[in-house]
């Protein structure tokens, strides 16, 4: 199956005080890791939503990650596209293509990212009716229950876990053997 995956790397990292996408694992920033981990996953192509000179910017700022797909969209040549978070550094390969294995949208059940989507136009003309409207449902998940996405259990859930803050950040870190 040819898919195209794509980074959500858009946020101000407010919380974490720093650049999230630039934080260090193994030796590699987060967004570097997270680009292999979708390559390994499978994805033939990789598109970063980043609001960044050489990324792509998004089109109606400030939308959090739904705004970000929707500027997306228009560069992803595949039918199905993985969305992710960078900020999961406990994220593994495994998941992803687990959550591949299975036809149709799909997320896991704890978590409405990472998922997978159809590439499908009305995906688009969803997304700009609910960012465009005051009253919009802006969430990952009101787009996920929109498409009739399925939701899958997940025996490592830990790995689903965003890191929005230095203590939860410190603590990936601690899981991971790096501190």
């Amino acid at each position: 199956m040819a898919v195209s995956g794509i980074i959500i790397a858009g946020g101000a990292s407010r919380r974490m005080g720093q650049d999230k996408a630039l934080l260090q694992v193994a030796g590699k920033t987060q967004l570097d890791r997270t680009q292999a981990i979708l390559r390994e996953a499978g994805c033939e192509q990789v598109i970063v939503s980043r609001n960044a000179e050489g990324f792509i910017v998004d089109k109606i700022a400030g939308r959090g990650p739904l705004g970000g797909l929707l500027s997306v969209l228009p560069h992803c040549v595949h039918d199905t596209l993985m969305l992710v978070p960078v900020d999961m550094p406990l994220l593994s390969s495994a998941a992803l293509q687990f959550l591949l294995g299975y036809e149709g949208a799909g997320y896991f059940a704890s978590s409405s990212l990472p998922c997978v989507l159809p590439n499908v136009p009305e995906l688009g003309d969803y997304l700009t009716r609910q960012l465009c409207d005051d009253g919009g449902d802006r969430s990952v998940r009101g787009m996920l229950n929109w498409l009739g996405a399925h939701a899958h259990e997940w025996p490592y859930s830990y790995q689903l876990q965003n890191t929005n803050t230095p203590q939860q950040w410190q603590r990936a870190l601690t899981l991971l053997g790096e501190q």
